[in-house]
C-alpha cells in the first residue's frame, strides 16, 4: 500500500491527523524537499526516511507500507499524476491519497482574504479555466483528465458499521478505509473490569501449578497477560501449555513471545477445541480458563468429564451499552452497505434495542458474521448472513465484505 500524503505548506502544525497516522504506520517515508520541514521533532518518522531525492516507483517497490509526502495536496503536485497514469485501473487500489492544505488557501486564511461564495477557480498559465469550484462541486473541463484511483477501490462508496470498539476495531477499519469504504464504529457493547480481581490475581500468583491454560479470544489473552505483568509476574512462570481456539489469538500469544501448544484444525469455536483434546491424556490435569462472564461452559464441562480439573475466572465483563441515535438512523434508513458482527452477544444486545419495525429493516442490510456460533445467534433472530468468515478472523472476516462486493460487481 502506497499513501500519498499532502504535506501543506510545510508546516506541522498543519498536517492532518489523518496524514500522521499514515506516516506512523509506513515502514518508509519519500519525502519532497519542500516539505522536510513537516517531519521536523519526530526522530521516529525521520528514522525511516529514504534518501532526498528518492520517490516511490509504485506501491510496490517496497515491502510493507509506504508514505510518499508532498507539498500541499497530491492533486496539485504534478508528479503524483504522472505516478498514477503509468498504473492499470486494478494497481489503483493499492494506493491512497490523503488531502492537505494547498499553500494558497493557507495564505488566503493568514491574509485575512475572504472569498464570495462560489468562486474558487483554477486556470492554467494562459489563463483559461481549467475547473471552477460552484455548488459544493468541481466543474469544467479539465474533469476528464482525473484519474479514478478512488473509484477503482473495491468498496469504493459502501457504508460499513462496526458493532465492536477497542483496537480490533481500529484495525478493521483501517483495511476497510484502505479499500474504499466510510466506515463507523457504533459499538453495542463494553468490556470493563471484573466485580473484583481477587480470583484473577489468585490464579496468576499460583500459575506454576497448571498444566493447561486456555484462550478462546484474544481480548483473554491481552487483558490476562496485562494482568500479569500489573502483578510484576513473569510469564516464564507459566510451565501451563496453551490452547487456543483460533488462530488469531495465537497469533497475538506470538506477539508476546508465546506460542499455542493446541488449536483446532478446522472447527476453530469450543467444539472444535473440545475436540482436539480428544487427543490429549486429562484425568487429573489442572487446567486454567480466563475468559469474560458470558464465556459458555461447554468446553469446561467436556474437559471436566475427562477428568480434568478447571478453574473458570472472569478476567472482564461484556455489558450492552445504549444504541447511537446514528445506528438507528442508519438501520431504518437501510443506508448501510454492511454489519459486521463480530460476536454472539453483539447480536443479542442488537436485537434487545430494536423494535420489530426496525428488525425488518435490519433485514434489509447485508449483515456479516464472524463464525459459526454468531451465525447461529443471528439465524435464531431470522437473520441470514450474507457471508460467513472461514476462520473467526477480524482479518478474514472484513475481507468477506470486500470480495462480497468484488463479486457484486463483477455481476453487474
Amino acid at each position: 500500500m502506497l499513501t500519498i500524503v499532502g504535506g501543506g505548506p510545510g508546516l506541522p502544525g498543519l498536517l492532518t491527523q489523518a496524514a500522521v497516522n499514515a506516516l506512523e504506520r509506513a515502514e518508509t517515508i519519500y519525502v519532497e524537499p519542500e516539505v522536510r520541514e513537516v517531519l521536523s521533532g519526530r526522530r521516529d518518522l525521520q528514522s525511516k526516511v529514504r534518501a532526498p531525492g528518492s520517490r516511490p516507483k509504485g506501491p510496490g517497490d517496497t515491502n510493507g507500507e509506504t508514505a510518499w509526502v508532498v507539498p500541499d495536496t497530491p492533486a496539485l503536485f504534478a508528479p503524483v499524476r504522472r505516478l498514477l497514469e503509468r498504473f492499470a485501473p486494478a494497481e489503483l487500489a493499492s494506493i491512497r491519497l490523503l488531502s492537505g492544505v494547498p499553500s494558497f488557501v493557507n495564505q488566503l486564511d493568514r491574509d485575512g482574504v475572504l472569498l464570495p461564495e462560489h468562486a474558487a477557480t483554477l486556470h492554467d498559465a494562459g489563463g483559461q479555466t481549467l475547473v471552477v469550484w460552484s455548488h459544493g462541486r468541481w466543474e469544467g473541463p479539465w474533469l476528464h483528465k482525473r484519474i479514478p484511483w478512488e473509484t477503482a477501490r473495491p468498496l469504493h462508496g459502501r457504508q460499513v458499521i462496526l458493532l465492536r470498539g477497542g483496537r480490533g476495531a481500529q484495525r478493521a477499519r483501517r483495511w476497510l478505509e484502505d479499500w474504499g469504504a466510510e466506515v463507523q464504529i457504533w459499538p453495542v457493547s463494553r468490556l470493563s473490569d471484573p466485580d473484583t480481581y481477587e480470583p484473577v490475581d489468585q490464579a496468576i500468583r499460583r500459575i506454576a501449578r497448571y498444566d493447561w491454560i486456555i484462550f478462546t479470544s484474544g481480548e483473554a489473552a491481552e487483558r490476562w497477560l496485562e494482568r500479569m505483568q500489573k502483578l510484576g509476574q513473569d510469564i516464564r512462570q507459566m510451565r501451563a501449555k496453551i490452547a487456543t481456539v483460533g488462530p488469531e489469538t495465537a497469533a497475538q500469544l506470538r506477539e508476546h513471545g508465546l506460542v499455542a501448544d493446541l488449536m483446532p484444525s478446522r472447527d476453530f469455536s469450543q467444539e472444535g477445541l473440545a475436540e482436539a483434546f480428544r487427543e490429549v491424556p486429562l484425568r487429573g490435569s489442572t487446567v486454567l480458563f480466563p475468559g469474560g462472564q458470558l464465556t459458555r461452559d461447554f468446553l469446561s464441562d467436556e474437559l471436566r468429564g475427562r477428568g480434568a480439573l478447571v478453574d473458570n475466572i472472569v478476567l472482564y465483563r461484556n455489558q450492552p451499552v445504549p444504541l447511537s441515535l446514528s445506528l438507528r438512523h442508519a438501520i431504518r434508513t437501510e443506508s448501510a452497505d454492511a454489519m459486521l458482527v463480530t460476536a454472539a452477544s453483539q447480536c443479542e444486545y442488537l436485537m434487545d434495542q430494536l423494535t420489530m419495525e426496525d428488525r425488518r429493516h435490519l433485514d434489509r442490510i447485508p449483515v456479516f458474521s464472524i463464525g459459526p456460533l454468531t451465525t447461529r445467534t443471528l439465524q435464531h433472530y431470522g437473520i441470514e448472513p450474507a457471508d460467513e468468515a472461514v476462520e473467526p478472523s477480524l482479518r478474514l472476516l472484513v475481507e468477506c465484505v470486500r470480495d462480497y462486493y468484488a463479486r457484486e460487481s463483477e455481476q453487474g
